[in-house]
């Protein structure tokens, strides 16, 4: 019988605490949820921060209307300028707005120009044959070569290349 007290006695404070531990976490997520509780809450908006320093930063800050730029540094937070803030730019949509739409290139645009760049010349021009100067700085000059195909062949490079991925491509769309 002493035993069924005790044990009554403890599962109804166990009750209380848990209770009150549930009264307790609604008081205060009501209080610090950043919800108005009967006066309105200041709107602030954080347009810029830059670092200045290890641990100071100027943050330029919009509440309600007014623009305040701020220096943060360890030692506290100090009011550097205020002023109105900008009104925002607004556009006024008064009807449907068409939307650029940019075409994709197709793979039959893509035989269109192999087969173009097929029948032009295969050969430079004589200003584009002398290969350019192409040295870092302050390092006296190299002689530079020029690929032949045969060093190109299998290369993303080479001309015949292309040409194999264009004609798997035509044979996958038509199988």
């Amino acid at each position: 019988m002493d035993t069924l007290l005790v044990t009554l006695r403890v599962a109804l404070s166990l009750g209380v605490v848990l209770a009150l531990m549930w009264v307790l976490h609604r008081a205060s997520r009501k209080r610090f949820s950043g919800k108005p509780s009967g006066r309105r809450a200041a709107t602030v908006e954080v347009v810029g921060r830059q670092g200045i320093g290890g641990k100071a930063s100027v943050i330029v800050v919009d509440v309600e209307g007014e623009r305040l730029v701020l220096g943060v540094s360890e030692h506290g937070v100090n009011l550097l300028t205020s002023g109105p803030a900008p009104a925002p730019d607004l556009t006024i949509v008064t009807g449907p707005v068409a939307l650029p739409v940019r075409s994709a290139p197709s793979a039959d645009a893509f035989s269109q120009e192999l087969q173009r760049q097929d029948q032009a010349e295969q050969r430079l021009p004589a200003a584009a044959a002398e290969p350019l100067p192409m040295r870092p700085r302050n390092r006296r000059a190299q002689r530079t070569t020029v690929p032949t195909v045969q060093q190109l062949q299998g290369s993303i490079l080479s001309v015949d290349t292309w040409r194999q991925a264009a004609a798997a491509v035509r044979n996958r769309r038509t199988g």
